[in-house]
């Protein structure tokens, strides 16, 4: 136990060591996390040897569910109103069909069978919030007409419906028996009903911790993401999709203090994505990642210029949107740590090829990260859809 505390309190302080270097380089220091856990994996210097996928799928999913609270409770309602139309078509429908069309080039060009090509599509479907966050942030990069708005309503609701889809099919894939109607519907009924549930009567409950202990606000919101989460997933329901919905209920509530809350919540979530970040970095085996190399940037590469275009394409059209807006939402599509996360579930779900998938999934998730996270900048600037006079904190 000495030697696992002494590893992890190291291991914070390097990261927080390293990370203001990080935020000086080109791509986005989310990054660093994934290379220090690779450095002190199996195949670096130190040859630590982790390969627990369950243990990672667990501590991974706990820091995701935190990220996913902070993202609705944080999320600036009058800012949100104008772009939610667009944003929630695009984290549910836009989840989908990027999911399918991804699906059919991963069976048609890698020869993955149907379930698995669909799952490897649904996997990597949505767009990853705390890499958007991350780069939005890190450049303070405010966009036209609301885009950066709804790249986070987006980014921040849309792991629900990948998550929907992945259990879906990694259950199909495992040769498990189900009725995908009726999971379906107990996801979504589930997850938004106590989701709904817990942040009203969650907000109408904050007040009484404020009256015993000013501190315990903070506490007891800690406890409600938890319970948002657990509840509905021990029932069966879709506890990320409850979880955020909590976050945004709750942030809409007119309760007293949100200044210390939102300190106390962004240090937790930059440490549930250094946690994440590290974890995957520490998981994998960089022996195995060449040979998905080209399969990987494959993916990355036809995500990037096919399915993600053509799925922001169809659902903005009805809404007018600019060309040059529809150019940098299809771009920022950024794939991340939700993705890889997705894909632990199916190596413990016991589907055949589930290592494979998830060094694939791996591969992307950081090409992605590399190329349109270091570039949306440059991109944005090109479109001209950098507004100036913006502050993106006030998304």
């Amino acid at each position: 136990m000495n030697q696992i505390l002494l590893f992890i309190g190291l291991v914070i302080i390097l990261c927080l060591t390293i990370k203001p270097v990080g935020k000086k380089l080109p791509f986005p220091t989310l990054l660093i996390f994934i290379a220090l856990g690779m450095l002190l994996g199996v195949n670096g210097p130190t040859h630590i040897d982790f390969s627990d996928y369950a243990l990672t799928e667990t501590v991974c999913s706990t820091a995701l569910l935190f990220i996913m609270f902070y993202g609705g409770f944080n999320t600036n309602i009058d800012r949100a109103k104008p772009v939610a139309a667009p944003a929630v078509l695009l984290s549910t429908l836009g989840v989908v069909i990027t999911a399918g069309i991804t699906g059919v080039f991963a069976h048609f060009a890698l020869g993955i069978d149907w379930i698995g090509s669909l799952l490897l599509g649904s996997v990597v479907a949505s767009t990853d919030a705390a890499s958007v966050f991350s780069v939005l942030r890190e450049h303070s990069l405010s966009l036209r007409g609301g885009t950066d708005s709804l790249l986070e309503v987006e980014s921040g609701s849309n792991d629900p419906v990948a998550y929907m889809l992945t259990a879906v099919l990694a259950t199909l894939a495992a040769g498990g028996d189900i009725n995908i109607p009726a999971l379906l519907a107990k996801q979504i009924i589930l997850g938004v009903g106590l989701g709904l549930a817990i942040g009203w009567a969650a907000g109408r409950l904050i007040e009484r911790a404020h009256a015993t202990a000013k501190d315990a606000q903070t506490i007891f919101l800690f406890a409600v993401a938890i319970v948002a989460y657990a509840l509905p997933s021990h029932l069966g329901g879709n506890g990320f999709l409850a979880v955020y919905l909590a976050g945004i209920v709750l942030g809409a509530s007119d309760i007293t203090g949100k200044v210390e809350m939102a300190h106390f919540f962004d240090t937790l979530t930059e440490m549930a994505e250094m946690t994440i970040f590290f974890l995957l970095g520490l998981l994998v085996t960089p022996a195995r990642l060449p040979q998905m190399l080209l399969p990987g940037l494959a993916l990355m590469a036809f995500m990037l210029y096919v399915s993600r275009p053509i799925a922001v394409g169809v659902l903005l059209a009805p809404f007018k949107t600019n060309p040059r807006q529809v150019a940098l939402v299809s771009w920022a599509g950024l794939r991340g740590a939700a993705s890889v996360v997705f894909s632990l579930f199916a190596v413990v779900a016991g589907v055949p090829g589930g290592h494979d998938l998830f060094d694939l999934v791996f591969v992307i998730a950081v090409s992605s990260i590399v190329v349109q996270g270091s570039l949306l900048p440059a991109v944005a600037k090109k479109l001209d859809m950098i507004d100036a006079t913006g502050d993106v904190r006030r998304t």
